[in-house]
């Protein structure tokens, strides 16, 4: 192997020696000593106090997250309530347009009958009628 291989390798043997020696230190400090027995304990009940607290928001999250859903559910229903009352609109507009559609076909069928009975007075005036 070349030096480069070799000297990584060191690098890392005496940055894991270094990281080793000081987890030793703190375990013998919160173990071994009352000031690390002390400290210990407060950074317990510091953590305790940071669950509970984390417990209570989440808590108050999912309250919330019942709140907007119940929101939405109603918001939901007065969209509903409101399509169904348009759709009511609209069937009536559409049908009040399309009975005047069929007027107008009626009077555009009668009026082409006028004017084919006219055409036939005026075209075919001097032909007998057969009987």
């Amino acid at each position: 192997m070349s030096d480069d291989h070799r000297g990584g390798g060191d690098i890392k043997f005496l940055v894991g020696l270094f990281i080793g020696g000081l987890v030793g230190a703190l375990v013998i400090f919160f173990l071994g000593t009352k000031e690390g027995k002390k400290a210990g304990k407060f950074f317990e009940e510091k953590g305790k106090d940071a669950l509970d607290d984390l417990h209570n928001q989440i808590d108050e999250l999912e309250k919330k997250g019942q709140e907007i859903v119940k929101q939405g559910e109603e918001i939901k229903d007065q969209v509903i309530e409101k399509l169904e009352e348009k759709k009511e609109v609209l069937t009536e507009t559409a049908t009040e347009k399309l009975d005047h559609a069929l007027a107008q076909i009626e009077e555009l069928q009668e009026h082409g009958r006028e004017t084919t009975a006219d055409l036939r007075k005026r075209l075919f005036k001097n032909i007998p009628k057969k009987h």
